[in-house]
């Protein structure tokens, strides 16, 4: 089921990159009946259908992003978790943190301190002579040097970009994923800061997404699992309703549960 999930998944990356974009919907004719038309679902009508959506306990492990820099504002930050999160799902968390002294590496000691729950690292650091990618991805942990990426001082919004494409290769290449075959993408192979201003997209291809979830789940970082609150009453674990659409929905899985199937399949035994 997973492989199907992520092929989906890819499929509305590809299109956000702009590598396989859908041609655009016929206009309608003009005697077509617009009231028969698929109105969006607003949050009222998932309550009401579904009962909002619920996440379990989540019991692995975590990726944290330590900030310690502040030239790139946390909006870019935001929306590169946000693609992550969208695609694989993966519990990241993000902290603000410093470089203690002379030591670049120190936010990433900082987060492995904080005990077992920690998976992986990222840290965004803004220190003059390191490098704008180091990867270590044996210990863990991936470093991107904003200092690097400034050192021809661009304008404010070529930086932001340089910044949320090299946070995107920074997640790939801690997790396993390599250089891309595709010509535009952004895991080709980048030698200059001129080769990453060229790329076209700001996020990965799904090429190295399926070897991303194998190596995150090798670390104890699962993908984090969110279900409506119809689901989570049929498979067990939903709290108590909260609300009349919820008590409804509640009884009724409740109800069926307890009626069980009015239509079972019969399987006729083989002629001898």
């Amino acid at each position: 089921m997973k492989p199907l999930v992520l092929l989906s998944v890819s499929v509305a990356v590809m299109a956000v990159c702009g590598q396989s974009v859908p041609p655009a919907p016929a206009p309608a004719p003009a005697h077509a009946d617009l009231s028969k038309r698929a109105r969006k679902m607003t949050p009222e009508m998932m309550m009401q259908r579904f009962g909002g959506f619920l996440m379990p306990k989540y019991d692995g492990k975590y990726c944290y992003l330590m900030n310690a820099q502040s030239r790139v504002g946390d909006d870019a930050i935001d929306w590169v978790l946000g693609q992550l999160n969208q695609v694989l799902a993966l519990p990241i968390r993000k902290e603000k943190c410093a470089v203690e002294g002379n030591d670049s590496l120190s936010p990433v000691k900082t987060a492995q301190a904080k005990g077992d729950n920690v998976g992986a690292v990222v840290s965004l650091i803004d220190v003059a002579g390191q490098p704008s990618l180091l990867v270590a991805p044996e210990d863990g942990w991936v470093q991107v040097n904003v200092a690097a990426l400034a050192k021809d001082d661009p304008a404010p919004e070529n930086l932001t970009n340089r910044a949320k494409k090299e946070i995107w290769r920074a997640f790939v290449l801690l997790f396993g994923g390599g250089h891309s075959r595709f010509h535009d993408d952004l895991m080709r192979p980048i030698t200059s800061l001129k080769d990453l201003d060229s790329s076209p997209n700001l996020v990965s291809s799904p090429e190295p997404f399926n070897t991303m979830m194998e190596t995150a789940r090798t670390r104890g970082i699962t993908p984090l699992y969110r279900a409506t609150y119809k689901r989570a009453c049929k498979e067990g674990w939903a709290p108590p309703p909260t609300n009349e659409y919820q008590r409804a929905i509640y009884e009724q899985v409740k109800a069926d549960r307890e009626r069980g199937p009015t239509n079972p399949i019969t399987i006729q035994p083989p002629k001898k």
